[in-house]
């Protein structure tokens, strides 16, 4: 029962000394020294607490580039059924000219308006390939696949070399920059989980230019934080973009850190 209570007072974090346990076990008033010890588990692992809300929070940001890649989807499908109705209907004259090229028409005034009309459907392919192609979807999405440590006033890309996914290719797991393969507007997202006692301050740069800017200060604090930033871009075909530090010494690994991005 005594053990229980000790155990009990420790896990808590209550301060317990040698002549209290002492005074428990024992009957006497011999003096022991006494030397407080505390115990936080809060400093030994992040918290089930902690590791649940930046669950939460990955699983939040993948459902949002997954609505955006579902919408792009659909709006591919009616780019194609729109197509395929203006071929029909390019079709269908063909075919009312050929039926009619035996009557009243010459063959050369027919033959000049089956050229034209011929050029009117590869033309129509043409603009709804490319106006498919322009939405095609554009993501990806990179870890941190173990700590990193950092001087703490020298600034440094972060590299998150683990690629979860990357539909283009666009994304370096060397340098940690990311290349537009297409003009259009971009969504980044990058989170970072920072130790107890650490720092990282962080800024998106867009073609060596500063777009937007997070802070994880946790320099005062017992357990882990996790930071979270998103910042929409409009890029042209060629930008880069990607996240240095500005202040910090500290990101954790093992898929806890992440940078990510969506053509919206």
């Amino acid at each position: 029962m005594i053990y229980a209570i000790i155990l009990a007072l420790v896990y808590n974090g209550i301060s317990v000394s040698t002549t209290n346990v002492a005074s428990l076990l024992t009957a006497n008033n011999s003096k022991l020294e006494n030397k407080p010890i505390a115990v936080s588990p809060k400093s030994l692992q992040p918290s089930i607490q902690q590791e649940m809300n930046n669950l939460k929070q990955q699983l939040n940001q993948e459902a949002l580039i997954r609505l955006s890649l579902t919408k792009q989807l659909y709006s591919i499908l009616n780019d194609v059924v729109e197509m395929k109705k203006g071929m029909g209907q390019m079709e269908s004259k063909i075919h009312e000219l050929e039926k009619f090229r035996n009557s009243t028409l010459g063959d050369d005034v027919l033959a000049k308006q089956l050229v034209n009309l011929q050029k009117d459907l590869v033309n129509l392919t043409s603009t709804c390939k490319t106006a498919s192609h322009g939405k095609e979807a554009i993501a990806f999405n990179a870890v941190t696949s173990k700590t990193l440590l950092y001087d703490r006033n020298t600034p440094v890309n972060i590299v998150f070399d683990t690629v979860m996914y990357d539909t283009h290719g666009s994304y370096s797991a060397q340098s940690g920059v990311f290349t537009a393969p297409s003009k259009g507007l971009y969504i980044f997202t990058w989170t970072t989980l920072v130790a107890a006692g650490k720092i990282l301050d962080t800024e998106l740069i867009v073609k060596g230019i500063r777009k937007g800017l997070g802070n994880c200060n946790n320099l005062g604090n017992p357990g882990y934080e996790n930071c979270a930033n998103t910042v929409p871009v409009v890029l042209e075909a060629g930008d880069t973009v990607n996240v240095r530090s500005t202040t910090g010494n500290y990101v954790h690994g093992y898929a806890w850190s992440s940078f990510k991005g969506w053509r919206n």
